[in-house]
This record gives structure tokens, C-alpha cells and sequence, in this order.
């Protein structure tokens, strides 16, 4: 298939329009139905989405560029359509017919002009020849099946709409349609897709009169007869004349489901008229000139808005227009409108789909594989250099945080959103944590915390559950899109052995039963609290040295003191247990006596 084809119609794209899932398809082929799911993927889209999208601006400009000529004739007759001045359209497309006479596509805007000047048998020669050359059309069936009901042969359509419910299930038009006719003769109608189809083979099955096509043509090869007429139509006498297909009419027949669908593609039929097609469409004079023209592309064509670099992951926008997703969640941290065209966004950012536009992924793999793996080794490297827990490192700067203690975090700053997703994309899920020092900007030591969970919120904030890692020194300060960075070293515990540790042990316990002490004397509300907020006090640990940060009930003692930032900045930086363990006991002498 062509790239520039729509995956539904196989014509040219025609008013692109990508869904959320990150697939194109033409307007008219999405529009008319606003579907559940996504055709190509299947994934569930909202209507409201659907029906808010807009026109792909970069990939309109893409078929321009490419077929200037043939969109220009389109949307000549488009606007000819939309103006309500059928004849011309008429005219502007017999024309292009009469010079590319290959351009299939053309004659659906004849058959839709034809169809509002009431000329139904002549759209319906169209629609015949157009259904034949793509089995899997649902919209030519459906537009089929309208002309015929608008000719009054009703059984015709609504074997049409069948088809269209068996190519799409969710194909909301020939649903209701079949629902009128079928109601119109006193039928209850269900609403499930499988229910209808069960009901309308039943109701062919019956008795019931045929007014099949007059005068209708279909395609120019033989092939084509088959599928369109098929050969078990025992009830019809048919002279074949030329590319002309005659019936009697008004003939009365009793109509099994196989025979009334005989003349309809049978799924065997459709997989072999698709391949035949797939192989002859790009190998015609239109579709190596569609190819040869994808030439006069450019990497310039493909380049982001916001970071004039080549696409990486395209995202496009429901105002329809496309940036790289890194960029454009960037720019919504600062301001929830499109950067281009200042269009509300924020029910795309509430949702948060940035899936990357298939197509254009597609064509830029095809046209630009080089740059595109380049660009690609850019954002790898970009990646590894913020994955490197050493160097350059993120530094929130807020409070002290401890080892193993929870850091329950409100994101609403822009800098600091972009540094939580940056650690959640890299994988690392860690990033510093200082308090503020006048003249420096943040302390000269902190501590490591890691996410647990991050709760998104509708209007970009979020909740961050982390908890404190290893310790570390502050080597070099920096920063990096707003954000402080900073080289560290990781710092652990000097450890001892023989008496000096009898003597640390013996420290240890005492000021531990000190600090239990000081814990049982608070009152059992202020007790409540602390452990619904810090946590209940750890138990003492057999190997005071088993650990890199020291023991836990020293740093979970610290938390809930709440001392003066700059005290608790020095205690943390300390690589002597039997230290801390002296301040420990100095801080608890103080509040036991206050």
C-alpha cells in the first residue's frame, strides 16, 4: 500500500485526520461513523476525541507537496461538493478522469455529486466498479447501499448494510439503517452487531422481493463480473453486453442468505482481490508516480516546531498539529495550549495519550533512515547521560531527607515535573534531595530517594511516593532545563572492629534505651502521630554495621525531631556511627530536660 493511501479507502489521504492511538485515516472515512474503536489497532477511542479532531496539518502539506496537482483537483471539487454546486464538481471530475484516468478515488466524488443530482444509476456504476476493486470498503458499500434505497430496491441495500456490518461491527450508519428497514416491516431489532446480522440472515432467508441493479456497470475485466454478479443468481436472467449487466425487474424469488450474497466477495474472494490489488496498485502509473514523488520530501518537512531537530516520536495534537513528545510534554508543564495555534489542551494533556503518528514515523523510516537513526543515537545518548547517577545528577531542593524513610513529595513546579518524568522514563526512578543553603543553593550533602509511585493529576500536578536511599556528597553544582544537578559521592559508614566496636556496641544500646525512653514519656496522641507520619520507632538491629547508612532508628529519630535544617545537614553527613550516635544522645539529654 501506498504511504500516502488511507489504510480504510486505499485512495489517496484525503483531509487527514490521526486518532489518539496515533493511526490516519481520511476524514470522510472516520467522520461519517465517528467509530468506538480505532480501525487499524482496535484500541477503544473516546467519541468526544473523535469528534473534536483535527486535520493533520503537517501530513496535509506532505500530500501537497507530493501530489500538488492531484490534491488541488480534489479539493477543487470538494469545495464544489460543499457548496452545493453538484454540476460543476460533475464536470471538474469527468475532466480528471479524462486525464488520469487511472485515479480511482475520483470517481467517488462523480458517484457523490451524481448521487445529489439524483442521478442514482449513474453513482451507482461508479459505486459497483468501486466496490468490486476494494471487497473491503465498508463506506462504498454503505454509500451503495444508500443510492439503492434511494432507487427503492431495499433488499439490494440491505444486503449492502450487512456487508458493512460484517466488514465493521461498530459501523454505527448501516446499523441504523438495517434497524429502519428491518423495523419498517414490523421487526424488533437488537442492538448488538452479531444480533443484527443473525436477524438480517434470518429475514433473507424468507420470502421476499428482489429489484436488482438496472443498467448498472461494473469493472472493465471479467474478473470483476464474478465478484460483483457471482454465478448462482438462479432466480435472474442477466445478458451480459459489453461491460453492461441487465436484469429483469420485478421478479419475485425466494432468496436463501447465500444467494443473496452470492454476488458479494466471499472472504476467500476478498483476500485474493486484495492481494491482486495490493500487487497491481503501486506498480500503475499513479502509484510509481505517488512513490517517485515521495522524493521531493525533504528532512526539513519533518522537523519539530519546538526543537527544530528531525521527529523523534511525532505526536500530533487534536488541534492537529505535530511536535516530539519529549517537547511537547515540555511545553505543556509551562502552558496547557498548543504552542502553534494556542488551542485549548487540556483534555489531551488530562489523558495523556502521546502516542507517535504511525504515518509519519513510516514515512520518515522510508525516506530518512539514516537521519532518523541518528537523531535516534541523540536521544539514546541524551537518555544514558540522565540515567548516570553520579554525574549531573537531579537535585530537589527542599528538606533533609533520611535513609529509608518515606519523602512524601506535591510536584506542581514546571522544572520539577519535567525531573520526575525524567527519572521515571530513564528507569532509574532516583534523584537527590538537599535543603536549602543561602549562597550555595542547596546543602553540600544529601540523600538519594527513589520512587515507589507517582499519582498523576489531571491539571499536570503530582503526588511522588519516594523513600530515602544512600548518602552522598555534593562534589560539583550545576544545572540543566531549570533544575539544579550536581556531582556526588556516595558516602558509607567507616567501619571497626575488635574493642572500639564492644565500645560502639555498648554506646549504641545506651543511647538507643535513651531514645525509647524519651519516646514512651510523650503522650499517646503525640505518639499516634509520629507513627502515622514518620512511622512506629525500628527495632535495634543485631549488626549495627550491617548497614552502609548505619542503623535505622537513628535517621527515623532525626525525622521526627525536626531540627534545625543545617544541624540535620551535619549529622547526615557523617561517616562515623560513634559521632552520630554522640549528637544523638546530646539532642535527646536536651529535650528530656526541656
Amino acid at each position: 500500500m501506498d504511504l500516502l493511501e488511507c489504510p480504510l479507502c486505499l485512495f489517496l489521504m484525503c483531509e487527514p485526520v490521526t486518532m489518539s492511538c496515533g493511526h490516519t485515516f481520511c476524514r470522510r472515512c472516520v467522520g461519517g461513523y465517528l467509530p468506538s474503536k480505532c480501525p487499524s489497532c482496535k484500541e477503544r477511542l473516546k467519541q468526544r476525541e473523535v469528534k473534536i479532531m483535527k486535520n493533520n496539518v503537517l501530513l496535509i502539506s506532505v500530500v501537497e507537496k507530493c501530489c500538488p496537482d492531484e490534491t488541488k483537483t480534489k479539493c477543487q471539487i470538494q469545495e464544489k461538493l460543499k457548496a452545493n454546486e453538484l454540476m460543476e464538481a460533475l464536470r471538474i471530475a469527468n475532466e480528471a478522469l479524462h486525464l488520469v484516468p487511472d485515479d480511482q478515488s475520483l470517481k467517488v466524488y462523480r458517484a457523490e455529486a451524481n448521487w445529489g443530482l439524483m442521478r442514482f444509476s449513474d453513482a451507482l456504476t461508479d459505486l459497483d466498479y468501486l466496490c468490486c476493486l476494494r471487497p473491503s470498503w465498508t463506506e462504498g458499500f454503505f454509500r451503495k447501499g444508500t443510492v439503492l434505497l434511494e432507487l427503492g430496491q431495499q433488499t439490494d441495500a440491505l444486503i449492502q448494510f450487512y456487508r458493512c456490518l460484517k466488514l465493521h461491527a461498530d459501523f454505527v450508519p448501516a446499523k441504523s439503517q438495517i434497524k429502519k428497514i428491518l423495523e419498517a416491516e414490523g421487526m424488533a431489532v437488537p442492538d448488538e452487531a452479531s444480533c443484527i446480522l443473525q436477524l438480517v440472515s434470518e429475514y433473507l432467508k424468507g420470502p421476499c422481493p428482489i429489484t436488482s441493479v438496472s443498467d448498472s456497470q461494473g469493472p472493465s475485466h471479467p474478473e470483476g463480473f464474478k465478484h460483483l454478479c457471482g454465478d448462482e443468481g438462479k432466480g435472474r436472467r442477466e445478458v451480459h453486453q459489453g461491460s453492461k449487466v441487465k436484469h429483469d425487474t420485478g421478479t419475485e424469488c425466494c432468496l436463501s442468505l447465500c444467494q443473496a450474497v452470492s454476488f458479494l466477495p466471499a472472504a476467500e474472494e476478498d483476500e485474493e482481490m486484495m492481494m491482486r490489488k495490493e500487487d497491481g496498485h503501486g506498480k500503475g502509473e499513479n502509484g510509481h508516480s505517488r512513490e517517485k514523488r515521495l522524493s521531493v520530501l525533504t528532512v526539513s518537512d519533518f522537523e519539530c516546531p519546538l526543537c527544530i531537530r528531525l521527529f523523534f516520536e511525532p505526536v500530533t495534537t487534536p488541534c492537529g498539529h505535530t511536535f516530539c513528545r519529549n517537547c511537547i510534554e515540555r511545553s505543556l508543564d509551562h502552558n496547557l495550549r498548543c504552542p502553534l495555534c494556542k488551542q485549548p489542551l487540556q483534555e489531551f494533556f488530562k489523558n495523556r495519550k502521546y502516542n507517535p503518528t504511525v504515518l509519519l514515523q513510516d514515512i520518515m523510516a522510508r525516506l530518512f533512515p539514516s537521519q532518523l537513526a541518528e537523531r535516534k543515537q541523540v536521544h539514546d545518548a541524551e537518555m544514558a547521560e540522565l540515567s548516570n547517577l553520579t554525574k549531573d545528577i537531579p537535585i530537589f531542593v527542599c528538606t533533609v531527607a533520611y535513609p529509608g524513610l518515606p519523602c512524601p513529595l506535591h510536584i506542581f513546579e514546571p522544572r520539577y515535573r519535567l525531573m520526575m518524568r525524567r527519572c521515571m522514563e530513564t528507569g532509574t526512578k532516583k534523584f537527590g534531595m538537599c535543603s536549602y543553603e543561602h549562597g550555595k543553593g542547596f546543602a553540600d550533602y544529601g540523600c538519594m530517594l527513589e520512587i515507589h509511585s507517582l499519582e498523576l493529576l489531571p491539571d499536570g500536578r503530582s503526588f511522588v511516593d519516594a523513600v530515602g536511599g544512600s548518602r552522598y556528597k555534593v562534589l560539583k553544582r550545576g544545572q540543566r532545563d531549570g533544575y539544579h544537578t550536581a556531582d556526588i559521592e556516595y558516602l558509607e559508614d567507616l567501619k571497626v572492629d575488635g574493642s572500639e566496636l564492644e565500645l560502639l556496641e555498648s554506646l549504641h544500646d545506651s543511647v538507643y534505651q535513651q531514645a525509647q525512653d524519651w519516646y514512651q514519656r510523650l503522650g499517646s496522641r503525640i505518639r499516634e502521630q509520629i507513627n502515622r507520619q514518620y512511622g512506629i520507632m525500628p527495632d535495634k538491629e543485631e549488626n549495627i554495621q550491617a548497614s552502609s547508612n548505619g542503623p535505622a532508628w537513628c535517621w527515623w529519630l532525626l525525622s521526627v525531631l525536626q531540627l534545625d535544617p543545617a544541624y540535620q545537614t551535619t549529622v547526615l553527613s557523617l561517616t562515623s556511627l560513634k559521632d552520630r550516635l554522640g549528637h544523638l544522645r546530646l539532642v535527646l539529654e536536651y529535650f528530656s530536660q526541656s
